[in-house]
Order: C-alpha cells, then structure tokens, then sequence
C-alpha cells in the first residue's frame, strides 16, 4: 500500500508556488486522511488471490451521471467542428433516498497536438479514454495522493502524483497507455466543461423541500507539469479537483469500491455497470435481487437519448449489448445469474423493452458487507453517523451497526 504523499510549497510546480500560503497532505487533514483511509477494507488470503484488493472511491450521484460521451465525436479538428458541439444528457437517479433529476451539459476541450510538425488544434469530448485516466487518478487520490492546497483565492484539493505513478495504475487493470495521451486526457478533462442543473428531492420525507442546484465547472479544476525535458515518467504533475468533487470529499459522498474488479473488465458498459452496482447494491445480499430497464439504464450510460428513436434493430442491438455485459459480470463473480423479461406495447404486442434481474454471487455479497463495515466506520468517525450508548467502535459493534 502507498504511503500518503507529504509534501510542501517547495517541491510544487512553478506555476504554483507564488499562488498558495500552504499545503496539507492526508497526514495533517481529517476529511482527507478519512478518504484516504483505506486499512479496513482487506479481503482475506483465502477470498483473494491477490491478499489486499485495490480499493478507491466514488463519489454518490456524481458518478452515475452521464458525464462521458460514449458514441459520436470524440476527437475532431476544431475547423471540422459540427454546428452543435454541447453534448445534453437527461439527469435522472436516486441515491440515499435522495432523488436527483434535471440535466447536464457536457462542452468539449481544446486540446492542441503537434501533427507532420505543426500544432494542430484538436475538440475533444470525454469519452471512455478520459473516464478510465479520472478512474485511476481518484485511485491514487484513495492510496494518498492528495493534498490540500491553501491558494490566495481559496482552498482547493488537488492529486500529487507523476506521469509513471498514473500510467502504472492504468496498466494494473490492463489500460495501458503512451505518456502522450495520458497527458492529453488530463488536458481533456481539464479543458471540459460540465453544467448542471437539477433538483434533489428527499422521497423518504415529504416534509423537506424540494433543493435546486446549477453550477458549471470543469471535470478537473486546473493541471500542473514541472519536470526537465525529455524526462517522460518521471514528470510531477499537479490536478486540482473541481469544487463539487471536493464539497463531496468533505460532505463524506462517497463510497468505496474495488478498483480492480470494476477497471479490468475491458468493455465500457462492463466496467460502468459493475462500478454502479458497487454504488447502488449495498444491500446485495443472497435472495436480494437488482432490477433495472433496459433503455433506461442504456441512457444513464449514454448510449442513447431519450428523444432518440428505438427501432426494433436498435432495440436488438442494445440487448446483445447488454447479454455481453451480463457474461462480463458472471465471469468477473459480480453475479451468480440473471433473468430478463420482456415489456410489450399494451396496443401492438411489440416487444418495446426488457426488464433484468439480477442475483449477486457470495463473492460479491461479502465484498459489500466488508465495504459497508468500512463506510459505517468512516461516517461515524467523520460524524455523520452517531451511535448512541457506545464508547467505543470496535469490529463487532461496526457489523452490529451494519446488520441493522
């Protein structure tokens, strides 16, 4: 396991060291020494292979979003641009009992790429490259790379870490990918923006008024380099997180995952399904089923809009999409098996959709009851969770918690 990242004004880049009072790593912080912590989260010699299973967090609804464009234009000459470049996707997700619904606008960088030797400027939506380099940049944050930074206009978190630390997190799940365009998607998302808007709604009390919320920010807040040419790997690099991402550091929204598991699968879909049930199935359980539709589901990924029409290839297509990611899923031991049952048009008879239910393995309802155990015990000392009559929290009492 990495130890935490402790570092000072002096070693950070130029660009940066005029504009902060000071910095304080996880050692020093409580809400990032809470991220951070990671000890209890072990799966025993006898259920993993591999001893310790890498372990980071995501964030509670930020995730779930379509922020990633998965069809369409990714990459294209800026003279090349299409009329519309903004990238709206509908927000629909409950989470904690909360109920997120409204929409998010996702505009392209411009990334600039030395080509037959010019400097070509290049649009570039955040597309599956860019998840995967956000993916193992919050690993490295959960393993201690993070630093709170004190600037003159504020205080910002920020993931301290060098060009190989980043492509070695890549490679460990089988992304590997040339230093060039690992810097080119950082420079990706830090050039893209997002906006939201959305209403939030506690659908377990009804007492509670509805919140709205608009922002609009970049996935990452701003990127540092500093090295010597030529250096490649070993160059620093500084990525400050945008300010919703660390509201959600403080507010403890977040929940941790198995890395590995979710970032080895080579599919997109896979690999944000089994990030989603990690999110949403924490009562995974043997006899609890999850259930989900088919074209809703699809267009939380992004695969279709909700103003797209659904042929019945379309509808075919989406499926065999979906069958390749249930198999996925069964072989990586996320689920023992799965069911679909078919929705018909009411008038025609046409088969419109699919409903599918799941069952979780054993192996992965052990994964969520240690993770569970581990997030109880992070509220509690963060103190969003308060237990009454107890002195001190020890394993027991944690699972005690857990089970109720």
């Amino acid at each position: 396991m990495s130890r935490k990242v402790n570092i000072s004004v002096d070693n950070l880049p130029d660009t940066l060291r005029g504009q902060i009072h000071g910095v304080e790593s996880a050692i020093d912080n409580e809400s990032l020494a809470l991220f951070t912590d990671n000890k209890d989260v072990r799966v025993s010699i006898e259920n993993a292979a591999h001893g310790l299973r890498a372990y980071s967090n995501t964030f509670n609804h930020y995730d779930l979003w379509g922020r990633f464009v998965r069809s369409g234009h990714k990459k294209l000459p800026v003279e090349e641009a299409p009329k519309k470049t903004i990238v709206t996707r509908r927000i629909s997700e409950k989470v904690d009992g909360i109920l997120y619904d409204g929409e998010i606008k996702i505009t392209p960088a411009v990334v600039s790429t030395r080509k037959d030797g010019e400097d070509v400027e290049y649009l570039v939506w955040p597309s599956d490259r860019e998840e995967k380099v956000e993916r193992a940049l919050i690993r490295l944050a959960s393993k201690g790379k993070i630093v709170k930074i004190n600037f003159k206009s504020g205080i910002q978190y920020a993931v301290v870490f060098s060009m190989n630390e980043l492509a070695q997190e890549l490679k460990a799940v089988g992304q590997s990918m040339p230093y060039p365009q690992i810097k080119e998607s950082l420079e990706a998302l830090q050039g893209s923006k997002l906006s939201f808007k959305y209403s939030a709604t506690d659908t377990r009390n009804s007492d509670i008024d509805d919140s709205f919320y608009e922002s609009n920010m970049n996935f990452l807040s701003s990127l540092h380099f500093s090295g010597k040419k030529g250096q490649g790997g070993n160059v620093k690099c500084v990525a400050c997180l945008n300010a919703f991402v660390h509201n959600m550091i403080d507010n403890l929204e977040y929940k941790g995952y198995y890395f590995n598991s979710a970032q080895e699968l080579k599919r997109g879909l896979s690999r944000w399904m089994m990030l989603r049930l990690y999110h949403l199935w924490r009562y995974a359980a043997p006899g609890k089923t999850y259930h989900f539709r088919l074209l809703s589901i699809m267009e939380k990924y992004g695969s279709i809009y909700s103003t797209d029409e659904i042929t019945e290839n379309k509808l075919k297509a989406l499926r065999r999409d979906m069958t390749t990611t249930m198999k996925d899923l069964i072989e990586k031991g996320a689920i023992s098996e799965y069911n679909i049952t078919n929705v018909k048009d009411d008038k025609t008879g046409n088969i419109i959709d699919y409903t599918y239910e799941m069952h979780p393995s054993d192996q992965f309802c052990d994964e969520i009851l240690t993770l569970n155990k581990h997030n109880k015990r992070i509220e509690i000392q963060g103190g969003k969770r308060i237990v009454e009559n107890a002195v001190l929290i020890d394993e027991d009492k944690i699972e005690e918690i857990v089970e109720d």
